[in-house]
C-alpha cells in the first residue's frame, strides 16, 4: 500500500489533474505503478487499434511518454507496437496487398539513413506537439489529392513522410491513414497491408533509439507484460471487427484521433512553453 502525501498542484498544471496527481503524488514514487498503468493502456489501445487500424498508437505514445525517457518510451512503444501490429499481418495476412510495400520500403529506407547520419533525439514537448498536431494535419489534407496507397509512387512518398514522422514523434497513423482511406481497398485489406507498413516502421524505431536506452531505464518484465497485452488486445479485438461496416470502420476512428491529438497537443505546449 501507499500514502497519498498532499502536494500542491500548480494552477498551470490543473488542466492535467490526472497527469499532475499521479505523477507528482503517486506514480513517480511507486515504479511498479507506472509498469502496471503502461501494460493496461497497451491492452486497451491494442484493441482500439485493432479495431480502427488508428488512434491506439498515438494514444498508448502519450501516455508512455508521460512517465518514460524519450528513448524510453520509443523503444517500449516500438516493442508493444510491433507485436501488436505483427500480430494483424499473421490474422489478416491472407489480405494483405504486396504490391505497395517495396516503394515503401526504400522509402522508409531512405528515412533511417538520414537518421543515423544525424544521430537526433527528439525533446518531450516535440513529441507531444507532434502527436498532437498528425491528425489535423491529415483531416486538412485537400480531397482531390489523390494519396491512394496502390499507386507506387504514392507508396514511395508514405513511405517518406510516415517513417519520419514515427522517428521523429513514435507514431504516424494519423498521416498514414489519409493514404489508406482514400483508397478502394475493403477494411481487412486495410488492417492487414497497414500493419505490414507500421510493423516495419516501429522495426526502424525501435532498432533507432535502442542505442539511446540506459539499463535501468525499462525492465524486463514491463517488456515481456506489454508484447503479451498487444498480443491479447489484437485478438480481443479481431473477435469484434467482422461486426463493423466499412464505413463505419473509416469513420469512427477520425473522432478519437480528434479528441487525444487536442490533449496531446496541448501538453506539448505545455512542455515547450508552460
Amino acid at each position: 500500500m501507499f500514502s497519498i502525501i498532499a502536494i500542491p498542484i500548480p494552477r498551470s498544471q490543473l488542466f492535467y489533474s490526472f497527469y499532475s496527481l499521479y505523477s507528482l503524488i503517486v506514480i513517480r514514487k511507486n515504479g511498479s505503478m507506472v509498469y502496471v498503468l503502461i501494460t493496461l493502456a497497451t491492452f486497451l489501445t491494442a484493441i482500439i487499434s485493432g479495431l480502427f487500424s488508428m488512434a491506439g498508437g498515438l494514444i498508448l505514445i502519450g501516455v508512455m511518454a508521460l512517465f518514460l525517457s524519450v528513448p524510453a518510451t520509443m523503444v517500449l512503444h516500438g516493442v508493444a507496437q510491433t507485436f501488436s501490429n505483427g500480430s494483424r499481418v499473421w490474422i489478416y495476412r491472407h489480405h494483405i496487398k504486396w504490391s505497395v510495400l517495396l516503394p515503401y520500403a526504400i522509402g522508409a529506407a531512405l528515412v533511417l539513413t538520414t537518421f543515423i547520419l544525424i544521430s537526433y533525439v527528439p525533446s518531450t514537448g516535440l513529441i507531444f506537439l507532434m502527436i498532437g498536431t498528425f491528425p489535423f494535419i491529415a483531416l486538412k489534407i485537400p480531397q482531390s489529392i489523390n494519396l491512394d496507397m496502390q499507386r507506387k509512387p504514392v507508396a514511395f512518398i508514405c513511405g517518406v513522410i510516415v517513417t519520419s514522422a514515427q522517428m521523429l514523434a513514435g507514431v504516424a497513423g494519423a498521416i498514414l491513414d489519409v493514404f489508406y482511406i482514400k483508397s478502394n481497398l475493403t477494411r481487412q485489406e486495410i488492417l492487414g497491408t497497414k500493419a505490414v507498413t507500421q510493423t516495419l516502421g516501429h522495426i526502424i524505431k525501435l532498432g533507432y533509439y535502442a542505442a539511446f536506452v540506459r539499463s535501468s531505464d525499462l525492465t524486463i518484465w514491463v517488456v515481456t507484460a506489454v508484447v503479451v497485452a498487444a498480443l491479447l488486445g489484437n485478438y480481443f479485438a479481431s473477435t469484434l471487427v467482422m461486426r463493423m461496416t466499412d464505413y463505419q470502420f473509416k469513420a469512427a476512428g477520425k473522432y478519437l484521433i480528434c479528441v487525444f491529438g487536442l490533449m496531446f497537443l496541448g501538453k506539448g505546449l505545455y512542455e515547450l512553453w508552460g
